[in-house]
């Protein structure tokens, strides 16, 4: 019988190690090492380890669009913001070194990937930012959001975002939970008009707390889901 693949192995593996050392520093001896392959095995799965990285980088930049495609095309900006907040939170809460090496490495992927492979990946991830940037300026236009600097304040939300893997490991699904609608009402509240923002429902969860078991904690002091 043909032995089963270890492919998504060696995508997992490569995402932790590019996260602990870097894609230039982590090496795909290393890599091959690290899952107990040997070198010609590995290149069996993978010819190169930029194809790695764009695997991985692909795979987060294509979640975020299926997250596009999920937001309801009726309903008020702020349901729909809220929606796609929520989608996105709820996912840097539960992976971490997939989410961790895409914001790590896109900056470089000019330098990394081949030119077909880093003009595409801008392209998807371009078509992102136009989505949420309509949104927001929606939301602007109705009176829903405050008359915020769209530009600046998208990356802003991002960056929150991306720092979620790095510091919350949820130890209950109930944490994982309360989290996301914590950090769902934080961004909403800080777009939405006085108003609108007064009348928002709070979080269900601990009364708007997050529990002590996902709060401020490091990832190595909290336990893996």
């Amino acid at each position: 019988m043909p032995r089963p693949s270890r492919r998504a192995d060696v995508c997992a593996t490569a995402a932790r190690l590019f996260r602990e050392y870097g894609y230039s520093s982590a090496t795909m001896d290393l890599i091959a090492d690290e899952i107990g392959l040997n070198k010609g095995t590995l290149y069996h799965y993978y010819p190169s380890k930029s194809a790695i990285l764009y695997e991985l980088l692909s795979k987060q930049v294509d979640g975020t669009l299926e997250f596009i495609a999920k937001v309801p095309s009726e309903g008020t900006a702020t349901e729909r913001m809220r929606e796609l907040v929520r989608l996105q939170v709820e996912h840097v809460s539960g992976k971490h070194d997939e989410v961790v090496v895409f914001f790590q490495e896109l900056p470089w992927i000019e330098k990394h990937l081949e030119p077909a492979q880093a003009a595409d990946l801008r392209r998807r991830v371009r078509k992102y930012e136009h989505f949420s940037k309509q949104l927001m300026t929606a939301g602007v236009r109705s009176g829903e959001f405050r008359p915020i600097d769209v530009g600046m304040i998208m990356p802003s939300i991002v960056g929150i975002l991306a720092y979620v893997p790095v510091w919350f490991r949820a130890a209950t699904g109930k944490a994982q939970a309360a989290l996301v609608q914590e950090l769902t009402d934080f961004v909403m509240y800080g777009i939405l008009t006085p108003a609108l923002a007064a009348a928002e429902p709070l979080s269900a969860a601990e009364g708007g707390r997050l529990p002590a078991a996902g709060r401020g904690r490091s990832p190595k002091q909290t336990s893996s889901s």
